[in-house]
């Protein structure tokens, strides 16, 4: 069982009096669906930040179909859903999961007060062989059950963590610009603010990749660690977080992209949207402040299996060879681990790896994690990827004297 904080509800309800209920395409406030079976013994609702279903269709007294569209088309295929259902009564229904624009990606996780979740692929009684559908059949009473493709991690379980890190002496949080709906855009500063050196961290450009952002916090816990390698990290580099860059996708439960309907791991070039505008801006600052550089930076996503996403391996990049020994320091501390690398990944595209390689001349590396690996696996993984980066850059950086 994975224990998360939980977010507080912030939506506004459009409640549907017939046996169909349709959310907003077109609001321009984040807009929720509830829907009351017809005998008024089940109740769906989306009343909460993440929470999404585009329509739902009561067929039977206790079968419901539930559509799932994206938010613009085409679309990379990342199909979200979250909703939560009760039952006056202790019963089993059958839910079908129907998804236009798109095919079944996350396995159903169920939770009955959106802190503790679990894996409840055991609850799919049927599939499409195409993707196009999954059957469920869930355990409902007067006891909230919410159903999620992935455990709720949304912008105030960050605005949490964020502070309880800040409240450590050597890390400070600012808000260093706004979203398209002004929600903040919050960056940490961990380490010596003289160090000069630096790496940077971004996470959650795309709103379901909940996985990247689980394996983020867990990796700059590492690095907030009270040991002697942490430590003379920090005292020797400074890293630059932004956990959440998508915040008004998050809360919408989109499947990609931003309120404006841009997918934000495709505008580092243009630079349209105000994401991208801050978190760019804020790079820029780390490579002109003090007499370092940025050294490194880290985007964290999620994908079918754990995955870095890395620059051509023949490069001029700062500093030399540093991804290459750094996947094989990794490899070498977790040899049941297969480290897979994929140099050539939208190498052409806007997205932020291409564009920090290119304008900052150092390694811009992609970091996916599974989106069905066991979550202490994650932890694992973060963990010692972590502490393997941390020894690779303060050796690179002592051979420098």
């Amino acid at each position: 069982m994975i224990r998360l904080l939980t977010s507080s509800t912030l939506s506004l309800l459009f409640v549907a009096s017939s046996s169909v209920a349709l959310a907003d395409p077109n609001a321009t406030i984040d807009s929720a669906v509830s829907f009351e079976s017809q005998d008024k013994a089940i109740r769906f609702t989306t009343d909460f930040p993440g929470g999404k279903i585009d329509r739902l269709i009561e067929t039977r007294r206790d079968d419901f179909e539930i559509i799932i569209k994206p938010e613009i088309e085409p679309i990379n295929d990342s199909a979200w859903y979250a909703f939560r259902v009760e039952s006056s009564k202790t019963q089993e229904i059958l839910v079908r999961l129907r998804y236009e624009g798109g095919s079944h990606r996350y396995e159903p996780k169920i939770s009955r007060d959106r802190i503790n979740w679990e894996p409840a692929e055991n609850l799919i009684v049927s599939r499409h062989p195409g993707g196009r559908e999954i059957t469920l059949r869930l355990p409902v009473s007067d006891q909230a059950l919410w159903v999620a493709g992935q455990e709720l991690v949304g912008n105030k379980d960050i605005a949490r963590w964020v502070e309880s890190l800040a409240e450590k002496s050597f890390v400070t949080q600012s808000v260093i610009g706004k979203s398209v709906r002004e929600r903040p855009i919050y960056e940490l500063k961990i380490g010596n603010p003289n160090a000069g050196d630096s790496i940077f961290i971004l996470s959650r450009q795309h709103p379901p990749e909940v996985t990247g952002t689980i394996g983020m916090m867990l990796f700059v816990e590492a690095l907030c660690a009270d040991t002697p390698l942490a430590k003379d990290f920090r005292e020797k580099f400074q890293t630059v977080c932004v956990p959440i860059a998508n915040p008004d996708g998050v809360a919408r439960g989109y499947w990609r992209a931003n309120a404006n309907g841009v997918d934000l791991n495709r505008d580092w070039l243009q630079f349209t949207q105000p994401e991208t505008q801050t978190i760019r801006d804020s790079m820029l600052r780390l490579q002109r402040t003090g007499n370092g550089r940025p050294w490194l930076f880290l985007d964290f996503h999620s994908t079918y299996n754990e995955m870095f996403y890395t620059a051509p391996k023949k490069n001029d990049l700062f500093p030399d060879g540093f991804t290459k020994d750094w996947l094989a320091a990794i490899d070498k501390r977790m040899p049941n681990f297969d480290v897979l690398r994929d140099d050539g990944h939208n190498v052409h595209r806007a997205t932020s790896k291409a564009w920090v390689a290119r304008e900052l001349g150092i390694h811009a590396i992609t970091y996916e994690f599974g989106d069905e690996t066991d979550r202490p696996r994650i932890a694992e993984i973060a963990n010692r990827s972590a502490e393997e980066m941390m020894k690779l850059l303060l050796e690179i950086k002592s051979q420098q004297k």
